[in-house]
C-alpha cells in the first residue's frame, strides 16, 4: 500500500470521511489541467491568449476580469472566440481587493477570476487562496516581469508563442496532477 492510500485509509478510519478530490479544468498543452480553487499566476507574452484557450473550452463558465485599463481587446476576445456577455470586465486604478472579494463571493457565478499581479503580500495572497478554495474559483494572476515567489500562488506557469501554438513551461505545481 503507498503512502496516498496509506493516507487516506487512516483519515477514513480516525472519522475524516474520504478525501475530497480536486477537480481541474481542462487546458492547452498542459495534460495535467488546471486546478479549480487555486490562485495561479502566469506570465510570459502569450498569457491573456493561453487564458482565452481555457476559456473557450469552457464556454459555460462566467469569468471576472480585473484591470487597470482596459487592455484586453473586445474584437480580439470575439476572435477568439469567447462571447463577451460571458466576461464582466473592471478596471480600477487602485486596490483590487474590493473588486475581487465581490468576484470570489459570487462563487460558483464566476469560477475564473483574472486580476493582475499588483501584490507580494502573503496575508493578501493568502486571503485569496482561502477565498478561491473556499469558492472553487481559480484566481489567474497576470505578470508583468517576474514571477513572485509568494507560497500561497499553487501554480506559475510561463506561456510564450511558438510555432506549434503555446510553449508553456511549469515553475511551480504544488495541487498535484490531474487524472
Amino acid at each position: 500500500m503507498g503512502q496516498p492510500e496509506l493516507l487516506r485509509k487512516l483519515r477514513e478510519e480516525i472519522g475524516n470521511g474520504p478525501i475530497n478530490e480536486r477537480e481541474y479544468w481542462k487546458a492547452p498543452e498542459l495534460s495535467s489541467g488546471i486546478a479549480r480553487g487555486i490562485v495561479a499566476e502566469l506570465i510570459g507574452n502569450a498569457s491573456s491568449e493561453y487564458l482565452l484557450e481555457v476559456f473557450k473550452i469552457h464556454p459555460e463558465h462566467f469569468i471576472f476580469w480585473c484591470d487597470k485599463s482596459a487592455r484586453l481587446n473586445a474584437a480580439a476576445v470575439s476572435q477568439r472566440g469567447v462571447k463577451l456577455s460571458r466576461i464582466k470586465f473592471i478596471t480600477t486604478e487602485k486596490d483590487f481587493g474590493p473588486a475581487l472579494r465581490i468576484a470570489f463571493e459570487g462563487g460558483q457565478f464566476y469560477p475564473f477570476i483574472v486580476a493582475p499581479s499588483y501584490t507580494s503580500d502573503i496575508k493578501t495572497l493568502q486571503r485569496y487562496h482561502l477565498l478561491a478554495q473556499k469558492s472553487k474559483s481559480t484566481l489567474f494572476l497576470l505578470a508583468d516581469k517576474k514571477l513572485s515567489s509568494a507560497w500561497p500562488i499553487s501554480l506559475q506557469l510561463e506561456i510564450n508563442f511558438s510555432q506549434e501554438g503555446f510553449d508553456v513551461t511549469i515553475h511551480r505545481q504544488k495541487h498535484g496532477i490531474g487524472k
